[in-house]
């Protein structure tokens, strides 16, 4: 509870900010950029500077199995979730994104630290490789597929032609082969990691403070798909892992990355795609607020 809280209030720093008008809505809209071309590649990369061994491979490749049902499964859910709630077509983007990608670096690795020990953040990291291949591009289309509010997919391959979705392929690379990057550049890639977090929150924060607080609080729609993103995704993937995974580690990294608040991602990659960054704002301070209460009740369960 205490780091989401700290989480938390970083988005109150960039609200703060942008209403003082120490931010203004060019400097947030450059700041998204900077995160998404510059910090979140770099933090991709340093996030895979690990030693390949045996033993990691056979848990990693069970992680990496169980990602892609996780996935699976949430897209399913993700997918119709938008309709039965019946929001606008053009708004089915957001909603989507939301429900299938969690905060699972940003807030997942603290919290997984916090209730498992360090020794979880490799395996959140195996777990996490799907993550940064498909949020770039599967996430961008489900994004911008509905864009022109006609249901008409819009996704065009360029799109994959951005630092993110590039660097995962550079830090997988890097990964598999062992291959450890020099103390001068890896120390560079460390510090921009470090600032990926909290600048991210601020950012959301910023983007928040454009907004009509009531119009934050007033979308019903948002609350049933935090329900959804914290509660339903969490309890299905237990009852599904639970069936053939004995390692408690490897399930709690499971169900602990499902039951994360919406990414901050969100935010930016709405913003930078016109699609309705107002709405990812509000789905993500909603998914965030709530997590205050449901993760320690989540981090009960699981122990």
């Amino acid at each position: 509870m205490n780091q989401i809280l700290i989480l938390f209030l970083l988005i109150g720093v960039g609200f703060f900010c942008r209403r003082v008008g120490i931010l203004t809505e060019t400097s947030v809209s450059s700041l998204s950029k900077f995160l998404l071309h510059i910090c979140i590649p770099a933090m991709i990369i340093y996030s895979m500077q690990i030693p390949f061994t045996n033993e990691l491979l056979q848990n990693g490749e069970l992680l990496m199995v169980s990602a892609i049902g996780y996935y699976a499964v949430s897209l399913v859910i993700a997918w119709f979730a938008p309709v039965i709630l019946r929001a606008k077509h053009e708004e089915y983007g957001v909603f989507r994104f939301m429900l299938v990608f969690s905060n699972s670096m940003f807030m997942g690795f603290p919290v997984l630290s916090m209730i498992f020990g360090p020794q979880a953040i490799f395996y959140a990291a195996i777990f996490n490789i799907p993550f940064t291949i498909l949020a770039y591009s599967l996430g961008i289309w489900l994004l911008t597929a509905h864009g022109g509010g006609h249901g008409r997919p819009v996704f065009q391959p360029k799109l994959l032609l951005n630092a993110a979705f590039i660097s995962t392929f550079v830090g997988l690379a890097l990964f598999l082969t062992s291959t450890t990057i020099p103390d001068p550049i890896n120390g560079s890639l460390a510090l921009l990691d470090s600032v990926t977090t909290p600048l991210s929150l601020v950012v959301t924060g910023g983007f928040l403070a454009q907004l009509d607080l009531s119009k934050i609080f007033g979308n019903v729609r948002q609350y049933f798909v935090a329900g959804v993103r914290l509660l339903i995704l969490p309890a299905l993937m237990f009852a599904i892992f639970s069936q053939f995974i004995t390692n408690p580690l490897i399930l709690g990294v499971i169900v602990v990355t499902a039951g994360m608040p919406a990414a901050t991602n969100t935010v930016m990659l709405a913003s930078e795609h016109r699609v309705h960054p107002d709405i990812a704002a509000q789905g993500v301070f909603i998914t965030t607020l709530i997590s205050v209460l449901t993760l320690p009740l989540l981090a009960m369960f699981l122990s």
